[in-house]
């Protein structure tokens, strides 16, 4: 049955991956409620498709979600000025980039992303008082690199 569900998905979304990816989400469905699925085998074949038919629709609805989003999206920054904060000067971004890479994300949420020091480390799954004593080492290892 699975090979049908592929190709069923194949013709209708142009693409092996996408459906493959529909029939394992069509499977999962069936297994949500194996008491519907019923035994006699035309039945199940109807009530397979049936699900497979609603798990595509759903696919098409996200697919155009997803396009209409992205367009927006792309108009919005095509309006908007770019002030994306690159290090002007090499020195600063080589001692950035001489940070381990959790250091130099938890030192760049706060300086480019606005985040304080305790919600930077909230992202990176630090605590606070962890996230405050890391952020002051780095400050002070920075310090001594560009000195």
């Amino acid at each position: 049955m699975l090979p049908e569900l592929v190709g069923y998905f194949a013709r209708r979304l142009g693409n092996w991956d996408d459906a493959a990816d529909a029939a394992s989400d069509t499977l999962v469905e069936l297994l949500k409620r194996p008491d519907r699925v019923p035994a006699e085998e035309t039945r199940c074949r109807q009530y397979v498709y049936g699900t497979a038919r609603h798990v595509l629709a759903r696919s098409r609805k996200r697919r155009i979600r997803y396009a209409e989003l992205a367009d927006r999206l792309k108009a919005e920054l095509r309006t908007q000025e770019h002030t994306t904060a690159i290090p002007a000067d090499p020195d600063v971004a080589d001692a950035i980039g001489e940070l381990r890479t959790r250091d130099q994300e938890l030192l760049l949420l706060v300086a480019w992303e606005g985040f304080s020091v305790i919600e930077a480390g909230a992202v990176l799954g630090l605590k606070p008082e962890a996230a405050r004593k890391r952020y002051s080492r780095l400050r002070v290892a920075l310090r001594a690199k560009l000195s």
